[in-house]
């Protein structure tokens, strides 16, 4: 992975590169390949808050959840351009 991916894109480019995923959890980015640390779920909300139309929020107990808006071809596509998806 590259070395200049934010912590947000690291984020992001795990959802685009994992079409078949569904609600990500924080835990998932706090070990393993696409670690952020723990700093994940503020990252998650930073997502969340700048691209509204891709990301979609959901809980899983009291966790906060992110999936892609698979239905937002244009969107997903510009990201996948520009984090190398």
């Amino acid at each position: 992975m590259e070395e200049n991916l934010t912590q947000c894109d690291v984020i992001l480019r795990a959802l685009l590169l994992n079409e078949n995923k569904n609600n990500w959890t924080a835990k998932e980015f706090q070990y393993g390949e696409y670690f952020v640390g723990y700093e994940a779920t503020a990252r998650m909300s930073e997502l969340a808050n700048r691209y509204p139309n891709l990301i979609i929020v959901g809980k899983n107990g009291r966790f906060r959840t992110l999936s892609i808006n698979w239905n937002n071809k244009e969107e997903i596509e510009e990201h996948r351009k520009r984090l190398g998806v």
